[in-house]
């Protein structure tokens, strides 16, 4: 037995030195302690320690089949997100040197985005981007900057893909304003947008009146009514969504406000003074417009749709259309109507004789 399993043994290790088997070195162990001298006392110990090793050796094959199972997974997966990178950066997956030479020009050039954004609760706008519609508290149009290329924790870089581009037109046309009315405005109401935060504007409490009367914010505005004068005064109002009552208080007293989180009119009466009346119109977008001395407006950027634009002045009701903008513009033609005269106090009841 030694003499025939002796030659295995070098074979073996040359078989190892190819291919660098773990199985392999464990056969040549186990022929090894085969072909050394054993007497019959040892020959059932060397049985047992045969079939151990042998059992080992389906356990190590069994694992690496395992192991291969593994790596061919993780190859795919790497193969796959290739690809997605690939048509991420606009190269034909499979195409290496090109892939290659977007990673360096997306390295040394990161893209930006330069087409409009949505606006977030931190960065809202604060007024229309028409020119001819300024809000009340004199605040430039809202804009948005471009966002760079940043680099990532590891060093590599970080592509910024340009958001898919909205469709959007102008819409144009004409109200006609009842005499005697300060300023119109319209807009569109079927466009969401946050709320803004931190804006404030002033209605003060002079001589028995609003001053300004009227005020046009966006939606999450919140507008202060100091009183001047030093009698009292109640502010409220019972418009649909903004109601609101600030009680009394005299010149000597801290201005009280009111945020306003509900698009639409509003009328602010004093519980006090049935003279004392003013109006402010709340907007849901940056999408309005000032309505210019001749009764022409003009609010552009407006995505595109089905869209419903609402007419407002401080005495009349509010007056809506609704317009299809499917191409570069569309026009539309408004008319406003005066409110009802005549206001009752907070209870619902008439004023009394004081004033």
């Amino acid at each position: 037995m030694r003499q025939q399993t002796a030659p295995l043994v070098p074979t073996l290790a040359s078989s190892i030195g190819r291919n660098g088997s773990s199985w392999a070195l464990t056969v040549a162990l186990s022929l090894s302690l085969v072909a050394s001298p054993t007497s019959p006392a040892h020959a059932e110990p060397s049985r047992t320690r045969l079939d151990a090793m042998s059992r080992e050796i389906r356990q190590l094959r069994a694992e690496v089949q395992a192991l291969r199972s593994i790596l061919a997974e993780i190859a795919e997966l790497d193969r796959q997100r290739s690809a997605l990178l690939a048509r991420a950066i606009g190269v034909e997956p499979g195409n290496g040197s090109a892939r290659r030479e977007a990673g360096r020009g997306a390295a040394a050039t990161p893209l930006s985005s330069s087409g409009p954004l949505p606006p977030s609760e931190l960065d809202a706008p604060t007024g229309s981007p028409n020119p001819l519609a300024p809000s009340l508290e004199g605040a430039a149009p809202g804009s948005v900057g471009a966002a760079g290329g940043r680099g990532s924790a590891t060093g590599a870089p970080v592509v910024h893909r340009r958001p898919p581009e909205v469709l959007s037109g102008t819409i144009r046309g004409r109200v006609a304003v009842p005499p005697g009315e300060p300023v119109a405005y319209v807009y569109v109401e079927n466009l969401e947008e946050p709320a803004v935060h931190g804006k404030r504007v002033t209605i003060q409490q002079v001589g028995k009146k609003f001053v300004p009367g009227w005020a046009v914010v966006q939606r999450g505005t919140a507008i202060d009514f100091p009183n001047l004068d030093n009698i009292y005064h109640n502010v409220f109002s019972l418009s649909s969504g903004n109601s609101f009552d600030l009680g009394l208080y005299n010149s000597s007293s801290d201005a009280k406000g009111h945020t306003f989180n509900e698009a639409g009119a509003v009328d602010i009466y004093c519980n006090i003074h049935p003279q004392m009346a003013a109006s402010a119109l709340v907007v849901p977008n940056r999408y309005f417009a000032k309505v210019k001395p001749g009764g022409e407006f003009e609010i552009k950027g407006v995505p595109r749709g089905k869209r419903k634009v609402v007419a407002w002045a401080p005495g009349a009701r509010l007056t809506s259309q609704w317009v299809d903008l499917e191409g570069e513009s569309s026009e539309l033609s408004l008319k406003l109507e005066p409110k009802t005269m005549g206001h009752t106090n907070k209870q619902g009841h008439a004023y009394g004789s004081y004033e």
